[in-house]
């Protein structure tokens, strides 16, 4: 199956800032804040589908938007891995 999230590398700060602080993030995806701040700094594919997933349904995104981040954080990655080249 594919995901709209494949090679994709969601940093954890953008999730963080979708939600307004760590502690509305948890809450969100069901997990405690000590359990995001042990969540490494690019988040799994999982972890992304939970806060896409989670700001779509608390109305934080729209889906619209979430192909934008999306986007936007492929061309981020892009990006990066061209400035290390």
């Amino acid at each position: 199956m594919y995901s709209l999230l494949d090679n994709v590398d969601m940093q954890k700060k953008t999730a963080i800032e979708i939600f307004g602080s760590g502690a509305a993030l948890a809450r969100a995806v069901g997990v405690t804040r000590g359990a995001v701040w042990l969540w490494p700094d690019v988040l799994t594919i999982r972890q992304q589908d939970e806060v896409i997933g989670a700001a779509i349904r608390l109305g934080k995104i729209t889906p619209e938007q979430a192909k934008e981040l999306v986007n936007d954080e492929r061309q981020r990655n892009e990006r990066s891995a061209g400035d290390a080249h």
